[in-house]
């Protein structure tokens, strides 16, 4: 296993150059989390609109009642009885919703010629339209009790409507899984995970090649007893070594990091995007492997790995959401990887339930990045196939020219 140990020893000693892109990438997967960052609440949260009422017509239990009942669903704002105090709240948008009591409303309301209510609000206001529901319910009850004969003390009557009031549904917002899919951070982490790891693996895969590369080592290579096929194997199970280990330390660092988050996630929602991640560092060797087959020197290797990760992952959605992209770009980041990747982790985080019918788009994504990473490696062949033969070409021509 000297060509694997040969392997690991290159990688250490490039461990700083990775050690500073990782902490790059965490500290750039806190940010867009931060930007994206939305809490989920089980409960239901009514909305609160500002109102008035001007009463012209005597505080009486119905009144004060209907003040209770509507306090309880928006906030008061107290204003004087006067044109301009009026308009000066709409103009500023003090309150969203004012109610006139004209005079004489609740005698006209006994005797069921019922005086219609003054209201004034902002034109196409859902929170104005809700106060005046709130108003003409309560008031809708008011007449109905008075109208089958009910307790002729207005207090109880009053009361009795509240008590009817105030037996609503208790609404609570649920979802088919029992947590959110994804938090917004742990997304957001996987959502640039393909720039770093698509840096590294170029990186790591590219120095293990150049450093095997070399004449000189070429040379000892040639003339040692491994076999070739026992060294390129050596060779690409040191490159996998290395993917793999990083695939685990920025599963660690997610977990860590989100650690409160995560532990609510279902674990179906979280293998699945581990898997996704997976398929896409096999993704990032077999075009790291492509990569090495044309680098040269340490100054081409840093220049591929940065074109090739910002590259892909500006246009596949990584750092720009593909929903706000022009539709000839859309056209084109679909002829690119990264972009099935993102979407396969939006189809995670959008997921309902686990049937078939749900996991058939994931499955989709995950086989298409597969289907890439195929694709890849053949080519990765033929240019290997051909790139040797022009070497062996080369030799042969050279060595008849010195004979």
């Amino acid at each position: 296993m000297r060509v694997f140990k040969a392997c690991l020893l290159v990688i250490k000693r490039r461990m700083v150059t990775f050690a500073t892109y990782f902490a790059i990438f965490i500290g750039l997967s806190i940010l867009l989390s931060q930007f994206s960052k939305e809490s989920f609440n089980s409960g239901f949260e009514e909305n609160r609109p500002e109102f008035t009422v001007i009463n012209r017509d005597g505080e009486t239990p119905y009144t004060e009642k209907m003040m209770d009942f509507l306090k309880e669903h928006g906030t008061y704002v107290p204003l004087e009885d006067s044109m301009e105090a009026l308009k000066d709240a709409r103009f500023n948008d003090a309150v969203s919703y004012i109610l006139i009591i004209p005079e004489g409303f609740q005698d006209a309301l006994q005797k069921d010629k019922p005086i219609k209510l003054l209201e004034n609000m902002t034109q196409n206001s859902a929170s104005g339209y809700q106060m005046s529901s709130y108003v003409n319910q309560y008031w809708d009850y008011i007449r109905t009790w008075e109208k089958i004969g009910g307790n002729p003390d207005k207090e109880k009557t009053a009361d009795k409507v509240l008590e009817l009031l105030g037996t609503g549904a208790k609404v609570e917002k649920r979802q088919y899984l029992k947590t959110q899919p994804v938090s917004a951070g742990y997304q957001a982490q996987y959502q640039v995970a393909p720039y770093i790891i698509l840096v590294i693996c170029v990186l790591c895969i590219t120095s293990i090649f150049l450093s095997f590369q070399r004449s000189d080592i070429r040379m000892r290579n040639m003339c040692g007893p491994l076999k070739p096929f026992t060294r390129l194997w050596q060779m690409g199970l040191g490159c996998a070594s290395v993917g793999i280990v990083f695939w685990i330390l920025l599963t660690i660092a997610g977990f860590i990091i989100y650690y409160d988050s995560v532990k609510e996630m279902d674990i179906r929602i979280t293998a699945l995007i581990l898997l996704n991640s997976f398929v896409m560092l096999l993704l990032a060797m077999a075009i790291s492997v492509l990569a090495a087959l044309f680098v040269r020197d340490a100054n081409t290797q840093n220049a591929v790995a940065n074109i090739l990760a910002l590259g892909l992952s500006f246009l596949g959605g990584a750092f720009v959401p593909t929903s706000i992209m022009g539709e000839s770009v859309l056209k084109f980041a679909k002829c690119l990887p990264v972009y099935w990747y993102e979407e396969c982790l939006n189809e995670i985080s959008g997921l309902t339930g686990f049937g078939m019918e749900n996991l058939m788009p994931v499955w989709k994504c995950m086989g298409i990045l597969m289907g890439f990473t195929a694709a890849i490696l053949c080519i990765t062949l033929a240019v290997n196939k051909q790139k040797s033969g022009a070497e062996e070409s080369f030799g042969s021509n050279k060595t008849e020219i010195e004979l």
